[in-house]
């Protein structure tokens, strides 16, 4: 992928990946999850994270919480909360915040482990490639319109 863009794009089954569009689209058909979610990590809140607890948390899900990037930009008394918590009690979901700092002392094997699981197939990496200096703002805002999916990589040398 190239940079051209930060505007809608389609992933490799042809599925609008905008943001409102898939979080609409999912709760609307449960296409993505017909089965329900029993692990899900948050970095994204707002209404992903709405649409997770309302439609497809199963009873006794686990939610880890690392980010709310939806919210990262606005002012504490503009941001919104998760309107559904009280289905957390009914299906008995468990939810912990963490960051990432907190676990440094495990990164050695972290990178050994991941190493291995690229090697295999086993994790593939999405991401979007700006070329040069001057295509900083486009990427940086991509990072926050929930436009992109993956990484973001601003390539400065050739």
């Amino acid at each position: 992928m190239d940079g051209s863009s930060c505007s809608s794009k389609r992933d490799s089954r042809n599925y609008n990946v905008d943001f409102l569009f898939i979080v609409e689209a999912a709760v609307e058909k449960r296409i993505h999850f017909p089965d329900g979610i029993d692990v899900y990590f948050d970095n994204v809140g707002g209404k992903m994270l709405e649409a997770v607890l309302n439609n497809y948390a199963n009873y006794g899900a686990r939610i880890a919480l690392c980010g709310m990037i939806s919210e990262y930009n606005k002012v504490w008394t503009e941001r919104g909360g998760v309107r559904n918590l009280l289905n957390m009690v009914g299906k008995e979901v468990m939810t912990k915040g963490f960051m990432v700092g907190s676990y440094y002392n495990h990164f050695e094997e972290f990178i050994k482990k991941m190493e291995d699981h690229l090697k295999e197939g086993k994790i593939k990496s999405k991401h979007k490639i700006y070329k040069s200096v001057d295509s900083f703002l486009e990427s940086l805002a991509c990072l926050f319109s929930s436009s992109n999916v993956g990484k973001v990589i601003l390539q400065v040398t050739p």
